[in-house]
């Protein structure tokens, strides 16, 4: 495939930028949460299996040094524990304490609110493509 212009593509980037402002919360001042602090902490309320800090680093695309400086903010503020890994002693599992839990209830709906929005303006059938495209774009290889 031969490259496309480099304007045609910068402006592609710059709406992909517009669309990431517009439509992804960022954190209020009374809030205790970063986006990327709900983000965690939601991927270890939902998960089937024991999580890792190495796990949530490759699901989220954070460094490891920024994923274990959120797990120390979580922590420090009593939202996350951690629990060592009996097989691995130098590894620990994430668990959401009753008042990670507490405070993320109360949060979500403010961060989710744009991407109900979106869900109602483009309706369920388009709503499903985008997500379908992005889940795509998000799983293609990287560089």
């Amino acid at each position: 495939m031969a490259e496309k212009d480099w304007i045609y593509m910068m402006e592609q980037m710059q709406s992909i930028r517009l669309f990431a402002r517009l439509n992804v919360r960022r954190k209020r001042q009374s809030e205790h949460f970063s986006a990327e602090s709900l983000d965690l902490l939601s991927r270890v309320a939902m998960a089937k299996e024991p999580v890792t800090p190495l796990m949530l680093s490759k699901q989220t695309g954070l460094t490891k040094p920024m994923v274990s400086k959120l797990i120390e903010e979580l922590s420090g503020k009593g939202f996350l524990k951690k629990e060592q890994d009996p097989k691995d002693r130098r590894s620990y599992f994430l668990i959401l304490t009753g008042e990670g839990k507490k405070e993320m209830e109360g949060t979500y709906q403010y961060y989710l609110e744009p991407v109900y929005k979106i869900w109602r303006d483009l309706g369920e059938e388009n709503f499903a493509e985008l997500m379908k495209l992005i889940d795509m774009a998000n799983n293609a290889p990287q560089e």
